[in-house]
């Protein structure tokens, strides 16, 4: 949902901190001070892994070259890299997307052996900064659309802007807010408040939390190997990975 970050500065100095009668004119000097705490609450979210949070598919279109970079100044350009790529797919051709095999492991990435013309079977994403890289294991074409979930966080903001907050997050931001502004206005924050703040922080934590996929590769199933990758026979992976016969869509 969309929020202007006016509308939680004065959540918090009005109906959380009690400082401001409703209506009463906010300070500047006490607009900046939630402004900073609101910064600072989504600069340590950020280096938390269970504060990223899925987005919704975005479509690219391959320019060339390997690796496609992502972020403010890459080959893709968004306003910030991914923290992390949870799915990458394919056009087929018709809007069809193949899903492929995507990792942030650098050691698979180094065991690969790079075939020029082949067809994309497999990506890993490293989020450098400022632009991630997504390295293909065969150099795709120009024009080539392709399809990531990608994982992000908020990025600082200014007392003008708007956000779009995930469903959760706008009462976790202004009750983790008001702790850290609490002592600077001299209240202090009731239990319930304390209570709704941590509430509000593990609900959308638990939400992000991503479930690590359980392979069953050479575990004495029938048919199973010891081999890894997309191309592995007999394998199932849990989270949308691969499975017997071919890829999950």
């Amino acid at each position: 949902m969309a929020v202007a970050v006016a509308t939680l500065i004065k959540h918090v100095l009005v109906n959380n901190l009690a400082v401001y009668a409703p209506g009463e004119p906010i300070k500047p000097a006490d607009s900046l001070t939630v402004l900073e705490a609101i910064n600072q609450v989504l600069d340590d979210w950020a280096a938390e892994t269970a504060a990223t949070y899925a987005e919704t598919f975005f479509v690219f279109t391959t320019t060339g070259v390997n690796p496609e970079t992502i972020g403010p100044t890459g080959t893709w350009v968004m306003d910030a890299r991914p923290v992390s790529i949870d799915g990458v797919s394919v056009d087929m051709g018709s809007g069809i997307y193949r899903r492929i095999y995507s990792t942030n492991d650098p050691k698979w990435w180094e065991a690969q052996q790079l075939i020029a013309g082949g067809s994309i079977d497999g990506a890993y994403y490293s989020p450098d900064e400022p632009n991630g890289s997504l390295y293909f294991t065969s150099p795709a074409p120009a024009l080539v659309s392709i399809r990531l979930m990608i994982r992000t966080t908020i990025g600082p903001v200014l007392e003008t802007d708007s956000m779009t907050l995930p469903q959760g997050y706008q009462s976790a931001l202004e009750l983790t807010a008001s702790e850290v502004v609490c002592d600077a206005f001299h209240v202090t924050m009731t239990a319930n408040q304390t209570r709704r703040a941590g509430q509000a922080r593990s609900r959308i934590f638990a939400n992000n939390l991503r479930v690590r996929s359980l392979s069953v590769t050479g575990l004495g199933l029938p048919g199973t190997s010891n081999k890894r990758g997309p191309t592995a026979p007999g394998t199932a992976q849990t989270g949308g990975g691969w499975m017997q016969g071919g890829w999950a869509q």
